[in-house]
């Protein structure tokens, strides 16, 4: 389950990026993530997740272009699915993250330019 809150949220692309997401890592459908949109520039982050007793807490940066909006989250989702799988090793963590994330924001913007294109069409 997603949830969102906070300011200049983008409800309908968290909810899109969540649903991506969970086809590609399908144990994230069992997880309850809230997405909080708030300032985070002053601490030099995009984005943060952590673990709130049952629930999986993402914060991100408000201001994002589409494009980091849509790479933030499946990092942070990426994250979510390791804590979920018990994979401790931060270096591995960040280097799969980092990883994935552009790996999965091509294929998901790839994906909507051809399914937008389809429609018009």
């Amino acid at each position: 389950m997603l949830l969102t809150s906070g300011q200049k949220q983008r409800p309908r692309l968290a909810q899109q990026v969540y649903n991506f997401m969970v086809d590609k890592d399908p144990v994230l459908k069992d997880a309850t993530v809230v997405v909080h949109h708030r300032r985070l520039t002053a601490d030099g982050v995009t984005g943060w997740q952590y673990e709130d007793e049952d629930e999986f807490m993402v914060e991100i940066e408000r201001t994002l272009t589409r494009d980091e909006y849509i790479k933030t989250l499946i990092h942070e989702l990426v994250h979510v699915r390791q804590d979920m799988t018990n994979q401790k090793q931060q270096h591995r963590r960040e280097e799969e993250a980092y990883n994935l994330e552009e790996f999965y924001s091509w294929i998901f913007n790839t994906s909507c330019f051809t399914t937008t294109k389809r429609l018009k069409t």
